[in-house]
């Protein structure tokens, strides 16, 4: 499937009656209807227009999870009961203060409440209506003078209630930075690097967004998302800038509320850009984020399959490049790299809750375009993922225990996203690479033309303080044409080690291999960006992690499908960063007939 369908996206209203639910016309507008050629569109709304009830027994909900990984999955997959080693709730008894990284002080996040209470959750009803969220660019006086109250009687609330803005954040540093031991372990309970971090906050929006609803006393009350995969949305909101709005947060980067957001070059290079080239830029990095070889095989845009026990260390391309980064482009770019730059203070900022709206969205659109291409893979250990639990405190004054198998679409939890932008980014792979061409010709005709040599990685780790370029074997092909296309190569970046709370990135390049060398990097694969924050120490006390890489797509991109060999460029960007090796293996898509 052409992902330049979605470019001129139309808003339609559902061709099919909402049961029980009763939106009125001009919500039922805001449905999504996105046309794929001559296929009939799909819309977003689908999950309240089964006419069934969701299941409340804790069941799997079979259309839930069609939606929640976007694939067309069989009864045997929903059914089987393999449920090994999903992640349980913590122990409220067990917290111990969670440290700030960078400045080495302890910092109290424990919850002030007893899990001891904990009751299931139950989702709203589909019968309830629709919170819709809309752009923070978007938003009008009223809406912003309805945000701000709300805001501001929850920072009015004495630090130590369960809805006040103070226990709001720290919620955010419970799960992150080393407050809670998972269950019965000894292992660090931490929701990001891993297949959690999807799941887990949009539970933790979806509780803020509803506290904040009843300290207005308005239950169609929906927060704002900043959507930054948009032209209009790559700026700093407006809203947020003002110093004397509860929105305002002074531990920002305050440079950059008048310049253009960018997601993948360095400063210095990125201001040397034309505005429209450097949006074309951005857009291409959302195009790729969402690349066939992400939608075929669900962790590497979700993030890594990690069970109870085990620690989390592989976050998906979502959340690597796009949020990483956003996170670090709004916090201080000096040490303690407050609030949004530091895992510890993010969510004190009230922007974080809006850049983790578009995130949503993000998953949001990625579950719809699995769908419609017809791709089916699955997570392994599927049935661990949906039985993880955490835990929350809800607005109605109770400790929920939530699972991940009653997330999985906006609409299973009462709200959706209200948006008339169309996906330029879904068209931009021709004015991409035409920028792409002339930047290589303009290389090649430089006076000082330099060809860099690769080399193999070597089987030792390597500071990354100048380019590493690598030469690296593709794994042998055989097989049908069936069990090939059945498979993803995968840029596997292994052991990577940043010393302790310290921020830093860096981007990957493939290139085809050739005897004399190269000109420029390559094409962009991917970036690791690493935001401080509390994870599993090395023997050295810094902290370690991979990244993978699906290169399928962009090796037919760059015509190198034939080549045994390809070079691999790791450029930094900022940092200490060391990489303990760098391979490309064969990875095979669970189906749901995989046994």
């Amino acid at each position: 499937m052409s992902l330049s369908y979605l470019a001129t996206t139309p808003i339609s209203s559902p061709t099919t009656t909402i049961s029980g639910n009763p939106l009125p016309r001009s919500a039922i507008n805001t449905c999504r209807s996105i046309r794929l050629s001559n296929r009939t569109p799909y819309t977003s709304c689908q999950l309240n227009q089964q006419n069934q009830e969701p299941t409340r027994n804790g069941s799997i909900d079979r259309r839930n999870l069609l939606f929640g990984l976007g694939g067309l999955y069989g009864t045997a997959a929903v059914t089987k009961n393999a449920f090994g080693k999903p992640l349980q709730p913590f122990d409220s008894s067990t917290c111990h203060d969670a440290t700030d990284l960078v400045t080495g002080e302890k910092v109290h996040c424990c919850p002030p409440y007893k899990t001891a209470n904990m009751v299931d959750f139950t989702p709203p009803s589909p019968r309830d209506r629709l919170r819709i969220r809309k752009p923070a660019h978007k938003y009008n006086s009223d809406d912003i003078a309805k945000f701000e109250a709300a805001i501001a009687k929850m920072k009015a609330l004495p630090d130590n209630h369960p809805w006040s803005f103070k226990q709001q954040a720290a919620i955010h540093c419970t799960y992150c930075d080393g407050a809670f031991y998972q269950l019965n372990t000894k292992t660090e309970l931490q929701v990001h690097q891993s297949w959690f971090f999807l799941p887990w906050h949009r539970y933790y929006l979806y509780f803020w967004e509803r506290i904040l609803g009843k300290l207005i006393g308005d239950d169609t009350f929906a927060i704002p998302y900043w959507n930054w995969d948009t032209r209009e949305g790559m700026w700093f909101p407006k809203m947020y800038q003002k110093s004397t709005s509860p929105l305002y947060d002074e531990a920002r980067n305050t440079d950059h509320y008048n310049k253009l957001m960018h997601y993948g070059c360095e400063e210095e290079y990125c201001n040397r850009k034309k505005t429209d080239e450097l949006i074309t830029y951005n857009l291409a990095r959302i195009f790729k984020t969402f690349q066939g070889d992400n939608l075929k095989i669900p962790s590497l845009f979700m993030g890594n399959e990690t069970r109870a026990g085990e620690e989390s260390v592989g976050g998906g391309s979502l959340e690597q490049l796009l949020h990483n980064g956003i996170h670090v482009w709004v916090g201080q770019p000096n040490s303690p790299y407050h609030d949004m730059a530091n895992f510890v203070t993010a969510a004190r900022d009230p922007v974080f809750f809006a850049h983790h709206g578009n995130v949503d969205r993000m998953w949001y659109i990625y579950t719809q375009l699995r769908k419609w291409s017809g791709e089916t893979g699955r997570f392994k250990y599927e049935s661990d993922w949906l039985e993880s639990a955490f835990v929350f405190y809800d607005e109605n004054h109770q400790v929920v225990k939530v699972k991940v198998k009653n997330c999985l679409t906006p609409e299973s939890l009462g709200y959706t996203y209200d948006s008339a932008e169309t996906h330029e980014w879904a068209s931009i792979r021709r004015k991409y690479k035409k920028l792409r061409n002339i930047a290589e010709q303009n290389r090649r005709e430089g006076d000082s033309l330099k060809l860099n040599p690769a080399s193999e990685f070597g089987s030792k780790p390597r500071n990354l303080t100048e380019p590493i370029r690598a030469l690296v074997q593709r794994p042998p092909t055989s097989g049908t044409k069936d069990e090939k296309q059945d498979s993803v190569e995968v840029l596997f970046i292994e052991d990577i080690i940043v010393p302790h709370g310290s921020p830093a990135r860096f981007d990957v390049y493939v290139a085809k291999a050739t005897a004399e060398g190269q000109v420029g990097e390559g094409e962009f694969a991917g970036s690791f960006v690493n935001v401080p924050h509390s994870n599993h120490e090395s023997s050295n006390g810094a902290h370690g992690s991979s990244l993978q890489l699906g290169i399928s797509s962009l090796l037919k991109d760059i015509d190198t499908e034939a080549s045994e060999e390809l070079v691999v460029s790791l450029i930094p960007r900022n940092g200490e960063v060391t990489v303990g090796g760098v391979k490309v293996g064969l990875v095979h898509v669970n189906y749901d007939d995989d046994v």
